[in-house]
């Protein structure tokens, strides 16, 4: 404080009220070294329209904004100024002397200051507008004018969703991942799932038909040969995206782009294929029929079905039917509420795949369970047994 106000060691000034004091409000708010740096170069994003609480954002994390109060008022002084008293400055007198003190004047007080928590980023918000129009097939020049007259009503670019969604650029570009989003014309959109899945099973066809390797299809070879049953390229390729890992590019074919299909999320496809047809089986059936589905080469197992499929028994039979974790909330008091309505009782192994994707920073799932859940076990021999608290 002694250096902000320029004073000398066992120095002193005096504090006054400023003529302006109280004109101007004030906020104080308190930041690491990281945000700090970040807010003097790029800037920070504060977001939330009047329903919301409103939230601070910068390129990578989003925090809550808490007002503190403090116990004793804080006055805020400008840095302190000082005048020259009148003579002649090219004297050998001691420059100090030449100096005047100004009063430190108190512009205004603060009883608190604004602290920043980080928070889960508020991303169902952008589900719910993608979801508005999600693509739902490549169309044809008729078609295309009809898409036109709708202009971009439902339809959301970056710059729109970083404007809207309480979230930092980064978690909203992982997240249009995590959803399997495409860029098309400078939107971001959905694809229809059933218009994506009859992709697939186009792909697919193809490969039997021109002898591919599923764990090496050539990006261009596809593109080439797909696109004449009318799908786009960006389509395409964001089907192998989506169902698919990049292999690693050879060193002699560096601009050659190939692809492995991922054994569980083409098996999954086919499985939700079988519960279309039947919204609900009985899990011997499923599994006969779901083996006779699966193109050669693949194997399918159970496994793959944790957090997309729920197996319950009735009576002596277990039964299987479609409940995705890709359709709950991300917030955990949201996300468990969702969960006990579904479902009362729920044992570990088949709640933990529901767990995956909440989004609270500083709590292990294990303090989530605590606070949201009840756990009950009759005996060491049998499952623990989570019910809503």
């Amino acid at each position: 404080m002694a250096e902000l106000l320029e004073l000398e060691v066992d120095g002193s000034t005096t504090v006054v009220y400023a003529d302006g004091f109280g004109m101007d409000e004030f906020k104080l708010l308190e930041v690491d070294e990281s945000i700090l740096k970040e807010l003097l170069h790029d800037g920070l994003t504060i977001k939330g329209v009047k329903t919301d609480e409103a939230v601070l954002c910068t390129s990578s994390t989003t925090y809550a904004i808490k007002y503190v109060s403090t116990s004793n008022t804080v006055l805020l002084i400008p840095p302190q100024q000082t005048a020259r008293l009148p003579g002649n400055m090219d004297s050998s007198a001691d420059e100090k002397s030449c100096v005047e003190q100004v009063n430190a004047g108190v512009v205004a007080t603060a009883a608190g200051l604004i602290e920043l928590v980080e928070t889960a980023p508020r991303l169902d918000e952008m589900k719910t507008l993608l979801n508005q129009r999600p693509f739902t097939e490549d169309l044809d020049e008729e078609q295309m004018l009809e898409e036109d007259d709708r202009g971009r009503a439902g339809l959301y670019s970056m710059e729109d969703l970083v404007s809207r969604v309480q979230a930092s650029y980064g978690q909203i570009k992982s997240a249009l991942e995590t959803m399997q989003a495409v860029e098309i014309d400078g939107f971001w959109r959905i694809v229809d799932v059933k218009f994506m899945q009859g992709l697939l099973e186009v792909i697919l066809l193809s490969a039997v038909q021109h002898d591919w390797n599923l764990k090496s299809l050539e990006e261009t070879e596809v593109v080439q040969t797909v696109r004449n049953d009318g799908y786009s390229p960006v389509i395409i390729k964001h089907c192998l995206a989506c169902y698919g890992n990049e292999v690693e590019r050879n060193v002699d074919e560096p601009d050659m782009k190939r692809w492995e299909l991922d054994e569980r999320k083409v098996c999954l496809h086919y499985a939700k294929q079988l519960l279309r047809a039947a919204s609900k089986w009985r899990l011997e059936d499923f599994v006969d029929a779901w083996k006779n589905n699966i193109p050669t080469g693949l194997q399918p197992e159970l496994e793959m079905l944790k957090g997309e499929f729920l197996i319950e028994k009735i009576g002596g039979d277990s039964w299987l039917r479609l409940y995705s974790v890709s359709t709950l909330p991300s917030k955990p008091a949201e996300r468990f509420s969702a969960l006990f309505k579904e479902k009362p009782k729920w044992e570990w192994n088949d709640l933990e795949p529901y767990l995956r994707g909440m989004r609270a920073p500083g709590q292990s799932v294990e303090a989530m369970l605590l606070r949201y859940t009840r756990k009950s076990q009759a005996s060491s021999d049998v499952p623990a047994i989570y019910t809503s608290r």
